[in-house]
């Protein structure tokens, strides 16, 4: 075919879209609306992603963490007793390499209040340094932040509400009515506290009630400072914040002796050959006590024993004790990042370091890790890659004549939610075959107009091959015509989903109160407010993409609009 018949071709195309208007405009619309909504739930999926992932960073686990080897390897179990020391240093490192280091003891507990209890995830910290690396200690709802010294907690909002700690935000009546009965409470301090909260609203006409048929308060957002600070006050007075936390304090010890069941049957099996020899070294089987004493050794084979023990899962390398904290709710976390706001607790590290706490005695579990130049908007930067952030200490440690300890490594916060990242592709792929679904549908309508057209034009088609037109020139000239009806719906759909998506991107969509519903986790890390990202191959890329996929839709009705007898096709009625 010369240039001048493919013109020819091209102009036969467009009067046929213009022929079949009503077709036209149908087949369009359909394109329209689904690559509409494609942009736009591939625009909320990416926002999605891209706000937990944020979250995940600037909320709970810095971008990376120097850890123990063993502690990121039972990561999943939180081994309390897999601690280090001198984290200081690191610190100091850190800070001179343009790093944030916030140290962390992480450990797990059940904290009961005076009307029920509930599993709490406690991350005990530098109050100081979690300010100035952690965006959730900006999202104090109510209260304050914890300081050094204190014995207090700041817990997730939701998990405060549950155990009746803190300023009740939506008190059933009942809770109220108890509240105001306190004998710690005047008149005047009664009626302050009614002032500070107004009926829900009516989920009916002439009603005005909670589950169960009570009814509801809600706590006046728009109050002064001062006034919360009193209603903190007297929820403090009566008793309200006052906690326990109840724990185990796990630590690592070399036992002074093993029954030889547990030898034989949990320990050795699972030693290396070296290990094995070291442990025969150390111990001694007593065979009329049926019992493998410990004889003495080196400080490094007695540090090597106990690491070859705890690697090998072997619970008498562990010692519990039983702990009880009692402490104060100072202040509840309601921060973007429901993770934050969920059974979860923060504590002063300062008051865990003797026998009053933890007897950690300087040691923590973890030290979070951010570029100081990244704020709590930002992803991660090439200076939080943990082979770079390890080169940094290396070079500290070098200047100071000392080396980073064989067992500590530093890990990417990606290392710590693969089970997450995980989640994330599953959901995204989900919503995606479904967008793909809709998408494809639209074009398989391209097919049946097609179809119908070349149905209605039988004789003229038969007419066209009979005055000389090849097979290729009409699959040419309809697969065109197919192509110009995705360009003109798709664009259509680019230009209708971008005026949908940004509403979207700027202001989002407030969940809040669905969440609540729900528990307040659909599995990513966003709390209420859900918005879009723009994704621009999405929106350059739906155009060819549609050109392409509704030129190979018309393929098949045009192979059998050829593969027909032109006499046939002159006959057709």
């Amino acid at each position: 075919m010369n240039f001048a018949s493919l013109f020819e071709l091209k102009r036969m195309a467009f009067r046929s879209l213009a022929r079949h208007k009503a077709k036209t405009i149908l087949t369009c619309a359909a394109i329209m609306v689904s690559v509409a909504v494609y942009i736009f739930m591939d625009s909320w999926i990416a926002g999605m992603e891209r706000e937990s992932r944020r979250n995940i960073i600037n909320y709970e686990l810095g971008a990376a963490k120097l850890q123990t080897k063993m502690y990121f390897a039972k990561k999943d179990e939180m081994p309390a007793y897999e601690t280090f020391q001198d984290w200081e240093t690191y610190r100091d490192i850190l800070d001179e390499s343009g790093y944030h280091a916030a140290p962390r003891y992480v450990f797990s507990g059940t904290l009961y209040s005076a009307t029920g209890s509930a599993p709490i995830l406690f991350n005990a910290v530098d109050p100081t340094a979690e300010k100035r690396m952690m965006a959730y200690t900006g999202y104090v709802e109510l209260g304050r932040f914890i300081r050094e010294g204190e014995f207090a907690v700041a817990l997730g909002a939701m998990t405060a509400e549950k155990l009746k700690a803190g300023i009740p935000t939506r008190p059933a009546a009942p809770e109220l009515e108890e509240i105001l009965a306190s004998e710690l409470l005047s008149a005047a301090d009664g009626d302050f506290i009614r002032s500070c909260y107004e009926a829900s609203e009516t989920k009916a006409a002439g009603e005005n009630l909670a589950e169960g048929g009570e009814l509801r308060f809600i706590l006046k957002r728009n109050l002064p400072t001062g006034d919360f600070d009193r209603l903190w006050g007297l929820m403090d007075a009566i008793g309200r914040n006052d906690v326990r936390i109840s724990t185990v304090i796990d630590l690592k010890a070399l036992p002074d002796s093993i029954r030889w069941d547990k030898w034989v049957g949990e320990l050795w099996p699972e030693l290396t050959g070296w290990e094995q020899a070291l442990l025969g070294k150390l111990y001694e089987l007593d065979e009329e006590e049926q019992l493998y004493f410990f004889t003495g050794g080196g400080e490094d084979e007695k540090a090597a024993a106990l690491e070859a023990m705890i690697r090998a899962g072997f619970s008498g390398a562990i010692r519990h004790t039983n702990q009880v904290i009692d402490v104060k709710v100072v202040g509840m976390v309601n921060s973007p990042d429901p993770a934050n706001n969920f059974n979860v607790g923060y504590l002063p590290l300062d008051i865990l370091q003797d026998e009053a706490g933890m007897m950690l005695e300087g040691q923590v579990t973890e030290l979070l890790i951010r570029d100081k130049k990244m704020g709590a908007a930002d992803m991660t930067s090439p200076l939080e890659n943990p082979k770079t952030i390890r080169a940094a200490l290396e070079r500290g440690l070098a200047r100071r004549s000392q080396t980073l300890p064989s067992e500590l490594d530093v890990f990417f916060w990606m290392d710590y939610m693969e089970d997450y990242l995980g989640y994330e592709a599953m959901e995204s792929g989900s919503s995606r075959i479904f967008s793909y679904l809709l998408f494809f549908l639209a074009f398989f309508g391209i097919s049946n107009t097609m179809l119908l057209a070349i149905l209605e034009r039988t004789k003229e088609i038969g007419m066209m091959r009979a005055l000389g037109m090849t097979t290729g020139q009409l699959y040419f000239t309809f697969m065109i015509e197919a192509g110009l009806l995705g360009i003109l719906g798709a664009a259509l759909g680019v230009l209708l989903g971008c005026l949908i998506n940004i509403p979207m991107v700027k202001y989002g969509i407030d969940f809040s109160g669905m969440l609540e519903e729900l528990g307040g986790n659909i599995g990513y890390r966003v709390a209420g407010n859900f918005r879009g990202a723009w994704k621009l191959s999405t929106i350059i890329g739906s155009i060819p993409v549609a050109a392409v996929i509704s030129s190979l839709m018309a393929f098949f009705p045009i192979r059998g609009a050829a593969k027909k007898e032109i006499t046939s096709s002159l006959r057709f009625e």
